[in-house]
């Protein structure tokens, strides 16, 4: 809806006009004239009610509120934003004399990064060193290092740390000297924005006529902010043709989604599916994508502030995929070149898992960035 909205000074002209035209005789209506004031006074108040007008119109359409009262309004279709998730991963515990000695790593042990940023030891049974009767993870006398998954406390990207980062013990652990995380963590994510919640109030709508494609998206997409998914239309996990039946691969970025995560998704699934239509959630393959590159830079650049730049925007766009996508060989170098901040003269000898060929969408399948080797090496 477009509303024709008036300055101040197109009102006070527009209702000068009006009176002139029913009283002919007043022809003097200069500023600081009694019938001025007036009329100044009258298109004041006019400003205020169309100010008015437009405020109630954005605030009660979807497409031009914001904040809270976007959650108002879908709330009264029974929809809420979705709370961010705090990032998980593993990390190394490891032990200097190893030889005599077990130890045990209880489940609420805490590990730190330098910025104090604490993340606590959760469960995992099918960890090969996990404990029930212990209630948590042994390191056997003998074995020097053990990895364990652990989950920020604070809800958000800001979990979100490079490999290295976590090196110091929150929790005292007798037989544990130092710890670390091999790998970043990707996977926390912020509250839902005003955007995402927006596009993907259609799809929850959409989604009330139950045991369609569209309703099991957005089953899955209910469940929290930072899943990809992927299903397979009559067809088992193991790919088998079989009717009545259908397979949900689901990631939360880090390619290995927890019990608790696939067990949130299986619940919402089983709300919208037909009536006799059996399904299963399963984990994506994890593929690991190694990438190599050599970058020519102009004599007196910064090699390794351009290394660090290139290795950053790979693992970005890599690790940015959804599940069941692929990716283009032919996009290295774009990333490369488009690196924030970085000028490039050439990139050469581009090799992705050895190759110069595409990784293939594969609907069980998510890529993930493994070894992200970047030579830089100045022109001349």
């Amino acid at each position: 809806m477009n509303l024709s909205v008036r300055s101040f000074s197109a009102a006070v002209s527009s209702a000068l006009a009006a009176v002139q035209a029913s009283c002919s005789a007043l022809t003097n209506v200069g500023v600081g004239t009694p019938i001025r004031a007036l009329m100044e006074a009258a298109a004041a108040t006019g400003l205020w009610l169309q100010y008015i007008a437009l405020q109630i119109l954005a605030t009660t359409r979807l497409s031009s509120c914001s904040g809270t009262d976007v959650d108002s309004f879908v709330g009264d279709f029974g929809m809420a934003r979705l709370p961010g998730t705090a990032a998980s991963g593993s990390v190394l515990f490891t032990s200097f004399n190893a030889t005599g000695q077990s130890a045990t790593i209880l489940v609420g042990a805490t590990v730190k990064t330098a910025s104090s940023l604490v993340f606590a030891v959760v469960s995992d049974t099918g960890n090969p060193y996990w404990s029930s009767a212990q209630g948590g993870y042994i390191r056997p006398a003998g074995v020097a290092s053990v990895s364990v998954p652990v989950q920020c406390l604070a809800v958000g990207s800001v979990g979100n740390v490079a490999s290295g980062a976590i090196g110091l013990l929150g929790t005292s652990v007798s037989g544990v000297d130092t710890v670390t995380n091999v790998a970043a963590f990707t996977n926390g994510t912020d509250g839902e924005t005003d955007a995402a919640l927006k596009a993907r109030f259609p799809v929850w709508m959409a989604s009330k006529a139950s045991g369609t494609s569209r309703a099991v998206d957005s089953a899955i997409a209910g469940v929290q902010t930072n899943l990809t998914s992927a299903l397979m239309d009559g067809l088992a996990p193991d790919q088998a043709a079989r009717s009545g039946y259908f397979t949900a691969v689901v990631d939360d970025g880090s390619g290995d989604p927890s019990d608790d995560v696939l067990a949130s998704v299986q619940k919402n699934i089983d709300v919208v599916r037909s009536l006799g239509v059996g399904f299963s959630v399963q984990r994506p393959v994890l593929l690991l994508v190694n990438v190599s590159m050599t970058v020519t830079i102009a004599a007196g650049g910064s090699p390794g502030t351009v290394q660090a730049a290139v290795q950053a925007a790979l693992t970005k766009s890599i690790n940015g995929t959804s599940v069941g996508q692929g990716y283009a060989y032919s996009l290295l170098p774009v990333v490369a070149y488009s690196s924030a901040g970085v000028t490039i003269l050439s990139v050469t000898d581009v090799l992705m898992n050895g190759a110069q060929d595409d990784i293939p969408a594969s609907t069980v399948q998510v890529t993930r960035a493994g070894s992200v080797v970047v030579t830089v090496q100045e022109a001349g």
